[in-house]
Formats: C-alpha cells, sequence, structure tokens
C-alpha cells in the first residue's frame, strides 16, 4: 500500500513540477471544510473551525520524497507566520510518524488521520489521495491550497490567498 502511495504521489507530482505547472487538484476557495482530528499523542481532538486565524493543513507521509522535502519549508513557514497555525495530518500509522517527527526535530502539530483520510482529502478536492496535499483555510473555509509539493512562491500565493479571504468586500458606488 504504501509503494501504491509513493508511486502515486510521483506520478502526479513530479510532470507538474518539471514543467513548472501547478498540480491539478486545488482545494476550491470558499469550500466550507471542517473536521476534528485526535494529536499524534491521542491526547487531544483537534477541530479545524476552533483554530485562531488562517490554518495551513498539510497531509504527508514519511514515505513520501516530496512530503519529506517540505516539512522544513512549511516550518519555516510558520516560524515567520506566527498569526497562522500549521497543521501536519500524517497518514502513517502513529508509532512510525512518532519516531519520525522525534528524528527529524519537528515540532509542528502532528495530528493522525483519523478513520478515512482519503475521504477528508477528497471533501478538500483532493479527488486521487496523493501526497503531498496541503489545504489552507481562515474560519474553516478554504483560502487555497496545492496537490503536490509547495516551493516557497506557492506559500506566498497561499498566504495572500488566505489574506484576500479575510479582507471584507468593497462597495461598489
Amino acid at each position: 500500500m504504501r509503494r501504491l502511495l509513493l508511486w502515486t504521489c510521483l506520478a502526479l507530482c513530479a510532470p507538474p513540477i518539471l514543467a513548472g505547472a501547478q498540480p491539478a487538484g486545488r482545494p476550491q476557495a470558499g469550500l466550507a471544510w471542517d473536521f476534528s482530528l485526535p494529536a499524534l499523542d491521542g491526547g487531544r481532538f483537534v477541530r479545524l473551525s476552533d483554530q485562531q486565524g488562517p490554518v495551513l493543513v498539510n497531509f504527508w507521509s514519511r514515505d513520501c520524497p516530496p512530503c519529506v522535502t517540505e516539512l522544513p519549508r512549511l516550518q519555516a513557514f510558520a516560524n515567520a507566520h506566527p498569526t497562522w497555525t500549521v497543521l501536519l495530518v500524517s497518514t502513517d500509522t502513529p508509532a512510525a510518524a512518532t519516531e519520525f517527527v522525534r528524528a527529524h526535530a519537528i515540532t509542528l502539530p502532528v495530528l493522525r488521520p483519523g478513520g478515512n483520510v482519503a475521504a477528508l482529502m477528497r471533501s478538500a478536492g483532493n479527488r486521487v489521495g496523493a501526497l503531498p496535499f496541503t489545504v489552507a483555510t481562515r474560519t474553516a473555509r478554504v483560502c487555497d491550497g496545492q496537490l503536490g509539493a509547495l516551493s516557497a512562491t506557492d506559500l506566498r500565493r497561499i498566504a495572500d490567498a488566505c489574506a484576500d479571504a479575510q479582507a471584507p468586500a468593497k462597495a461598489t458606488p
């Protein structure tokens, strides 16, 4: 199963990245999207709609090279944007994810996927279940996101989209 996931990830992510195009599967802006997932340690549940400010939700696996490559970029984004909450949803077993985050000194909150992570990703626009997949929200409404590894440019686009989502609508004269 992990091998299939890795090949799916590579098949979907590599060609668009190499071609310089954005991968298909962007979440629909304005879509209401909410979930409640347990923290990796199982001690508490995190509900998306309870988060203050913009939230970046990243689905990843330790067996997905683009996922692993972007984790430091996500950590840097979180450090540079203190008003953002960055949540990592691991598709690995809790034991494997715990071992990985300890070994790589990941300090971002990591959540377990719950019963059906594929359905959760599908509800946000990832119809194929490939990784990595990122969704940005504000007040549990999708601002932007992407299927495939995030670049610094992608993160700026996402941050701008969520800033625009917060801006009040301009009155027309």
